[in-house]
């Protein structure tokens, strides 16, 4: 019994990539791992694979999910990719295993005992309920250019999903969303396609605010604390409904 471990970067196209090769290569899934990370220590009699990133092999391997599991289904596995967890590669691979295997693929989700399918749910959840949360905490500031910028730092990989949101909401604005966890910025341009770019060299004091953007800001904190009522104050509710960690770059805070 060999155990086959792949590696590959944390991005969808290298995932599926390693998917692709594991299919091809005919590893047993349940003598096989996906990791978007490298291992500290290295297991004895385990057989080690890098994987590079293949455009047309992810292609042929989206497809496929799509066809069989559906685009809610495929959607699962997107998010649960987004995730920020080590074993989230072998969970969801042998999720989309187990579900091929199916004459009715989707139908493996309902399979509530089976320990990788429900850590591909728990993943999807955990991802999904802070790009919910997101939508709503996101703060956009108008720069002197006119560009209204927005900082955040999530724990899950979910600025693709928010650059898709806001787009859509903002399809006239140029805007930029900067993941300052992962030195990562979603960039829309008016009318255009958004699209990702890293730059590790950033530097946010360089980011200057527009006149009138400060004065809006000061307004927004002077309404927040008019239309608090003391006497109602509940910090406990506060903080299950806005934890801590969003405030940072938020304007009202």
């Amino acid at each position: 019994m060999e155990e086959h471990i792949l590696i590959c970067e944390d991005s969808l196209e290298a995932f599926f990539t390693a998917v692709y090769v594991a299919y091809e290569k005919r590893y047993r899934p349940e003598e096989t791992e996906i990791q978007t990370y490298e291992e500290d220590n290295l297991r004895l009699f385990a057989i080690y694979e890098k994987i590079e990133a293949d455009e047309e092999k992810s292609e042929k391997v989206i497809r496929t999910l799509q066809k069989r599991f559906g685009e809610e289904g495929f959607y699962i596995f997107c998010l649960a990719l987004a995730a920020t967890d080590r074993g989230k590669g072998t969970a969801v691979y042998r999720t989309i295993a187990k579900g091929l295997r199916l004459g009715r693929p989707f139908s493996v989700f309902a399979r509530h005992a089976d320990a990788d399918v429900m850590k591909t749910q728990k993943l999807k959840y955990c991802a999904w309920h802070e790009m919910h949360q997101l939508y709503g905490f996101v703060r956009f500031r108008e720069l002197k250019s006119g560009i209204l910028f927005s900082e955040i730092h999530p724990k899950n990989h979910v600025i693709a999903y928010l650059a898709d949101h806001f787009s859509d909401r903002f399809p006239s604005e140029h805007f930029l969303i900067y993941d300052s966890g992962r030195k990562l910025f979603a960039v829309h341009e008016a009318h255009r396609q958004w699209f990702l770019a890293r730059d590790t060299h950033f530097e946010r004091e360089n980011v200057e605010e527009s006149g009138e953007e400060k004065l809006y800001q000061e307004l927004f904190r002077h309404f927040c604390h008019k239309i608090a009522i003391e006497a109602r104050e509940n910090k406990m509710l506060q903080r299950s409904m806005l934890p801590l960690r969003f405030r940072h770059h938020m304007t009202e805070f």
